[in-house]
């Protein structure tokens, strides 16, 4: 089974080695039978909901969380409609 994985900002929101915590996430689903489909969404990037399966929100520092967030209120809408159609949603850190 393969699971669509969406990390948002990976260029912006890495402080605390968000790449990491993908890998880690990765490497204990296929310990379960599931292979990672990871996408990385940036800024201008479309989120189509029903495409991704989690969404991966990594931490950032002030001044970066302030240049995605824009893009993020943007996108703020389709996040909503694919978390209510049963995608996850996973944001560490702030």
């Amino acid at each position: 089974m393969r699971i669509r994985v969406g990390h948002l900002y990976p260029d912006y929101l890495n402080i605390y080695a968000d790449r990491g915590n993908i890998a880690v996430l990765a490497q204990r689903a296929a310990r379960r039978g599931y292979e990672l489909d990871v996408t990385s969404i940036g800024v201008d990037d479309g989120v189509l909901p029903g495409e991704i399966d989690l969404y991966y929100v990594g931490g950032g520092q002030d001044r970066e969380q302030a240049l995605i967030a824009p893009d993020i209120a943007a996108k703020g809408s389709a996040l909503a409609e694919a978390v209510a159609g049963g995608a996850a949603l996973l944001a560490v850190c702030g």
